[in-house]
């Protein structure tokens, strides 16, 4: 029996021990759901894509729902602080001890399959079970990467609604090296005949969206950024496409939308634009790690009037012109850089980081005052003697998980 949530991700890479290339991930779901009854057919899905902000945008999208009086599941990735962050019912993660026993039968039931399908699959295999067996109305799914071929794809009711945020260059090597190339991965989410809302964004990826979803007899609502004060301000579009997508649930389904909607805008995930108070500083956490994201970062800052910060950043593992192309974005609110490394994970799901010097190199030609210190919680203590009074700490979500607990 699992025991723990160490057990349980333990678990989840013996189950993958084994692994069976050139399969669609698609493909294989299919087969792992069957084996699991098929419980992605037993409630409505929204379903999350972009490059940016769909982690927000499930948040809102999950607490308008509950707002309204709709029971829900929600699966994210990546988690911040703890495996059962995946699995959610009702905005709560679900309990360890459910957690572990519903992981502990899903595996059995999936015994003819141990060794062909990955860790994410996996995670995802167990979200949508458990959703079934604990009655949700609505499940909130945002994929892992791209859409079409990922493993969320399961999805495919004709009541399914997509909801596609800003699409930017990332995961290039997996998705393509064009917006257009990117957005025909997203725009495999939507069903035919079904409703997607797209953000209002660049010509190349609104053209292929549109396109698809003209072909597969599907409509796409373009939806602007909502109006007022939003800190920071990119949530602004995250959360005109939730609340657009929940109205038109409230419309097609037949409830009644909560009283004041914009209370739910204060429900928003960890370690985006998250602050803490530290020693006598404040400490601002950020987990953007393309330059989408960090651009987004950097002008909600800009608007707050802070910065620049004492920063302690690393990016992981990505193509050079990435690497690049974030710490350029990243440059106007650094003072100076501590640059860390880390290792997170096991086997073939290990996230590692560039390493110091790398990220050095590149920071010194944009002109950015940098210090390697490779120990993490040392790096942290330097950035916390900064005489500063608001410090950040940024490159990536697998480096907010690992500071989230320290701070």
């Amino acid at each position: 029996m699992i025991a723990n949530l160490d057990e349980a991700l333990q678990a989840l890479f013996d189950f993958t021990s084994v692994r069976v290339p050139g399969r669609s991930s698609v493909e294989t779901m299919r087969r792992a759901m069957a084996l699991l009854g098929d419980p992605q057919e037993r409630f409505r899905v929204v379903h999350i894509t972009g490059t940016s902000g769909k982690t927000s945008t499930s948040y809102y999208v999950r607490a308008l729902l509950e707002a309204a009086g709709r029971r829900t599941g929600m699966t994210v990735s990546p988690h911040i602080q703890t495996l059962n962050e995946r699995v959610q019912i009702g905005g709560v993660p679900l309990a360890e001890p459910q957690f572990c026993s519903y992981l502990d039968r899903m595996l059995a039931q999936l015994t003819p399959m141990r060794g062909q399908l990955t860790y994410f699959e996996l995670v995802i295999c167990l979200a949508l079970w458990v959703f079934a067996a604990e009655d949700v109305e609505y499940a909130v799914v945002e994929v892992g990467i791209g859409g079409e071929r990922d493993a969320t794809n399961i999805c495919f009711r004709c009541d399914k609604v997509a909801v596609i945020t800003p699409i930017g260059l990332d995961h290039t090597e997996k998705l393509g090296n064009t917006i257009a190339e990117i957005a025909a991965q997203k725009a495999g989410i939507i069903v035919p005949g079904g409703t997607a809302f797209i953000a209002r964004q660049s010509w190349e990826a609104m053209e292929v969206v549109e396109a698809h979803a003209h072909q597969i007899g599907a409509t796409v609502r373009v939806i602007e950024p909502a109006e007022g004060e939003f800190h920071p301000s990119y949530q602004r579009v995250n959360w005109a496409l939730a609340r657009a997508a929940v109205t038109f649930l409230s419309e097609r389904d037949g409830f009644e939308l909560p009283s004041d909607m914009e209370q739910c805008r204060t429900v928003t995930p960890p370690a985006r634009y998250e602050w803490f108070s530290v020693g006598g500083h404040r400490v601002l956490l950020d987990g953007a790690h393309n330059p989408q994201k960090m651009a987004g970062l950097v002008a909600a800052v800009r608007e707050e009037g802070l910065g620049p910060f004492p920063t302690l950043a690393t990016l992981s593992t990505a193509p050079h012109d990435k690497l690049v192309q974030t710490l350029e974005a990243m440059a106007p609110i650094v003072s100076h850089l501590i640059i860390p490394e880390f290792t997170l994970g096991h086997d073939d799901k290990i996230k590692t980081s560039v390493p110091a010097g790398d990220v050095a190199a590149i920071a010194a030609d944009l002109g950015i005052q940098t210090q390697i210190i490779p120990d993490l919680p040392t790096a942290l203590d330097a950035l916390l003697t900064d005489p500063a009074p608001d410090l950040l700490v940024t490159g990536s979500l697998y480096l907010a998980a690992l500071v989230r607990p320290l701070l």
